[in-house]
């Protein structure tokens, strides 16, 4: 990870390369980046990308500057100043040209920005990040995030609850972009972005013609509900990992 001259005899540098070795440790840049490539590694960029559909919270694919402050209170758990954003919209422009950041920061500008981390030798920002997300050291999301301790008794059943209902209706509802009350292939596709794509059991069974459509052969908000309304009842599991991967905190 880094190189340095060290001498104990002369006292020159010690401090600093326990302080390199420990960050070696807690904090690599071999699994996010390719010094070789001068690029971040395709699985640091998956994951990435899917923290930024989570903070995309109008999804349209930029992050504003409310978006920018959330994620920077999320992560570092301090406010961004005015100050501060707009030095990281001109680190940005300096090394993208193209980005239009009056609309925001777009998936591929908040890419370079940490890009620009890795380079600038900052990867425990990163890391920062990715761990806030529930990532772990090898860029995998963590196993109790996903699948949390749950067991239903016998006779008894698994339902969502409100806030559950009401999370779901919230995505179908954002994702209906041309609000004519179905999600086409195109919404669906991006709903589901931030997860590893269909449950196996909605694609076993040919989701979405397998509940409520509306005439152009879109699912409605009435089947979006009945389809997590079955999983939940039948595969509670499953549900729990898909709210995890869509950001149901």
């Amino acid at each position: 990870d880094s190189c340095i001259r060290v001498s104990a005899r002369e006292h020159r540098n010690v401090n600093e390369v326990f302080f390199l070795c420990q960050k070696a440790v807690t904090h690599p840049i071999a699994p996010l980046f390719d010094y070789k490539e001068g690029q971040l590694k395709p699985a640091c960029v998956a994951a990435l990308k899917r923290i930024f559909c989570l903070c995309d919270k109008d999804q349209d694919g930029y992050l504003n500057n409310e978006e920018m402050r959330d994620f920077q209170s999320k992560c570092f758990d301090k406010p961004l100043t005015d100050n501060d954003l707009e030095n990281i919209k001109a680190s940005i422009a300096k090394s993208r040209p193209e980005s239009d950041m009056e609309r925001g920061v777009d998936q591929q500008a908040f890419l370079q920005l940490n890009k620009i981390y890795a380079e600038k030798g900052r990867h425990e920002t990163i890391w920062i990040i990715l761990r806030k997300y529930h990532y772990t050291d090898s860029l995998s999301l963590e196993e109790s995030f996903l699948h949390p301790k749950f067991e239903v008794p016998d006779y008894s059943s698994a339902e969502l609850s409100p806030a559950g209902y009401r999370f779901v209706v919230d995505l179908f509802l954002l994702h209906d972009k041309d609000n004519d009350g179905g999600l086409n292939d195109d919404e669906l596709e991006a709903l589901f972005a931030p997860t590893p794509g269909l449950p196996a059991s909605w694609a076993e069974s040919s989701f979405p013609s397998s509940t409520v459509r509306n005439e152009a052969g879109h699912i409605t908000l009435q089947g979006w509900l009945a389809q997590w309304s079955m999983t939940t009842f039948l595969e509670p599991k499953v549900t729990i990992e898909y709210l995890a991967y869509l950001g149901f905190e």
